[in-house]
């Protein structure tokens, strides 16, 4: 009984829904922009220097959809030195505005982030605590609707 209901709350855990939540941000006196503009990649940044204000003009829509249509394209987006939950939050902005799974995340990371001599991704029971402990990145669980 005990392994049934183990293999039950793995299935449920895996299939928590993340994604980053600009309010949980700003309500934390951090921008969601200034975030984003940082995490753009080299061959943006020879435009965003154009930019009025250096980029800060550029709304967040627009950011998330470059970086994960072009950004998150690039090899450099996701390494290998990178903190865990910096890897986490990459993951999430190159799927743009559309929630992950914690599965998804977890074989994201393994497959990008992860490298043969070093593969450090975290179970996924760490994986789960870590999103859900985030005060920095807006990462946040969205709420399972009941009767699905």
């Amino acid at each position: 009984m005990v392994i049934g209901q183990q293999e039950q709350v793995s299935e449920e855990l895996l299939s928590a829904r993340f994604t980053i939540d600009p309010d949980r941000l700003a309500a934390r006196g951090r921008s969601l922009q200034l975030l984003l503009l940082h995490r753009r990649c080299a061959g943006c940044w020879g435009t965003i220097i154009q930019e009025p204000g250096g980029g800060m003009a550029i709304d967040v829509d627009e950011h998330l959809e470059r970086i994960a249509n072009h950004c998150s394209l690039s090899p450099e987006f996701i390494q290998s030195d990178m903190p865990s939950m910096e890897a986490a939050f990459r993951v999430l902005l190159s799927n743009g505005r559309k929630p992950m799974t914690l599965q998804a995340i977890y074989e994201t990371l393994r497959e990008r982030w992860s490298n043969p001599t070093n593969p450090r991704t975290p179970p996924p029971d760490k994986l789960y605590r870590m999103l859900l402990a985030d005060t920095f990145y807006g990462i946040t669980q969205l709420a399972e609707v009941k009767g699905k």
